[in-house]
């Protein structure tokens, strides 16, 4: 009897967003796959490929990554108002987090690791039955999933903490799949397993600048284990691995007069590691055009705290009164960051309809455009119609997390390395000021600094709360995680950091309890409860 595969449905990879007889086009499996006639072919292989790489560009999935990464920190308020269906969004932003939250739902990420457990099982099958697939394609196409099975549960990780490591792909409608949670230190161990192996394999080049930038490359790789060794606290490997990156030549800042467009509306740019790729025809990047925005609607449903907000172009210094600001910072009485960095302008966009609003520009914006008004810089907003990427590593990223890793390495030559990788990206934002090493002289001053270039750096691209997170581990206290969360309360009661460092993860969903019965509840929502129990 023919088995079915119940599980993978298998959807054709559009993301590339060009025209064309590309073999990535051409694919069109049916969703439902006779497996005694699949896996016959190279085809067979490159079409499952392709889904593990469209199913990261589900919607499902990258509002998680924006949830998870973004919404929870202090970079985010409700903007121009959620609508009904996304009711779950405001609880979170009001600090009240249940396993009932729709974003407690892991689903959409173990889809993405199913497709890559798939591929991973029989794609080998093929190399003996097909003579143009060889052992070399095979060991390419399988860091590819490692990969991007790698990065899918490095979010679960970082939103959860534990959770099940399944790599036996779901086939077969009569086998049990229920699993219990693993530990966070198991689930490191095998992410970092899986990046090593991709790392032998992983291309450096595909001929085509969207394929360099939307699929697994060598970079990409080192870039993704950079980031799991930095939260593993295994500082020298995050350098070494940052310094892979480094290395290569052709990853390059872009020039801060073309920063914005090439980045962030053009997307693939030559300081781009790893971005999702959506086109018009095939996969619209819906989670940015609503919470963030576009021309149809500039005011997306989050935006940025006014109690945080800095306006470079506001002349009146006593309506830049926000309680902190990584913006205009002042260090001392004598040295003040970011008094005319650019990315607070291109970031946001102060409401001229909404009072105190500021609308997210960053991703929604098409450009910027800026004129002297009476002698004082003005700024005209256009926003974009077509669909943006969404970067998931650049260079940028990579500079600031070996700062960070070298920070906690400490010395004095890992300090002045520091400094000098903070001064790369700050310098491209802030033509007429550096940061010196003089003005931050213990290892929480640098530690601060760093924190603060990323937040001003990496803006709205799903870093923050992992940041936070990241540096609340470090202390083993959730106390300065709060500060910074709860400066941008705006008349909620609750608390919108983190009692505890267990409540700094995501509940698991109560819908997995009640299917799974091997699981178990996070620990502080065990001990707080659930909505029924409130």
């Amino acid at each position: 009897m023919k088995r079915k595969i119940s599980i993978l449905v298998i959807s054709v990879l559009l993301m590339f967003g060009v025209s064309g007889c590309s073999d990535w086009l051409d694919l069109r499996p049916n969703s439902q796959i006779i497996l005694d006639e699949f896996w016959q072919s190279e085809q067979d292989v490159e079409s499952v490929l392709s889904t593990c790489y469209r199913a990261l560009t589900e919607d499902a999935v990258v509002y998680r990554m924006i949830v998870w990464g973004e919404l929870r920190s202090d970079n985010m308020v409700p903007g121009s108002g959620f609508p009904f269906e996304r009711r779950d969004m405001d609880r979170i932003l009001q600090g009240d987090i249940l396993s009932t939250n729709a974003y407690a739902n892991w689903g959409a990420f173990y889809s993405v690791i199913n497709y890559c457990n798939t591929l991973i099982h029989y794609a080998p099958d093929v190399v003996n039955r097909d003579d143009n697939f060889t052992q070399g394609d095979l060991n390419r196409v399988l860091a590819e999933a490692r990969a991007i099975r790698a990065v899918s549960y490095f979010y679960l990780v970082r939103a959860f903490k534990e959770v099940p490591w399944v790599e036996e792909p779901s086939i077969d409608d009569t086998k049990d799949y229920t699993q219990a949670k693993n530990t966070e230190r198991f689930l490191i161990d095998k992410i970092i397993g899986d990046l090593l192996e991709a790392r032998k394999y992983a291309r450096t080049d595909y001929g085509r600048v969207e394929y360099n930038k939307g699929r697994i490359t060598l970079n990409a790789v080192n870039a993704i284990l950079a980031d799991v060794y930095l939260w593993d606290e295994q500082y020298q490997n995050s350098v070494d691995a940052c310094d892979q990156v480094l290395a290569d030549k052709n990853l390059k800042l872009v020039n801060s007069d073309f920063y914005y467009t090439r980045v962030f509306y053009n997307g693939n740019s030559t300081e781009s590691i790893f971005e999702l790729q959506f086109s018009e025809n095939v996969q619209k990047n819906n989670p940015v055009f609503e919470l963030y925005g576009s021309s149809g609607l500039i005011s997306g449903e989050v935006s940025f705290p006014a109690t945080l907000a800095y306006n470079p172009e506001e002349t009146d210094l006593t309506k830049n009164t926000g309680t902190y600001s990584p913006f205009n910072f002042k260090v001392s009485t004598t040295v003040i960051e970011s008094v005319n960095d650019f990315r607070a302008k291109d970031s946001y966009n102060l409401s001229t309809s909404a009072t105190g609003k500021y609308y997210i520009f960053k991703y929604a914006g098409m450009n910027r455009v800026e004129t002297a008004v009476g002698g004082d810089p003005k700024s005209t907003y256009r926003y974009r119609v077509t669909t943006p990427n969404w970067i998931l590593y650049r260079l940028s990223d990579i500079m600031l997390m070996k700062a960070e890793a070298l920070v906690q390495l400490e010395g004095e030559q890992n300090n002045k390395n520091a400094i000098e990788l903070v001064n790369n990206t700050y310098l491209r934002s802030n033509l007429s000021d550096s940061l010196r090493i003089v003005n931050y002289q213990s290892k929480n001053d640098l530690e601060m600094l760093v924190m603060r270039e990323r937040q001003r750096e990496l803006l709205f691209e799903g870093k923050r709360w992992f940041d936070l997170v990241r540096m609340a581990r470090r202390e083993k206290s959730t106390s300065m995680l709060n500060q910074f969360v709860e400066s941008k309360a705006t008349g909620t009661t609750n608390s919108l950091g983190a009692p505890v460092l267990d409540a700094m993860y995501m509940p698991i969903s109560r819908s997995e309890l009640e299917a799974n019965k091997k699981l178990e509840q996070n620990p502080y929502y065990a001990e707080t409860g659930s909505s029924s129990e409130r």
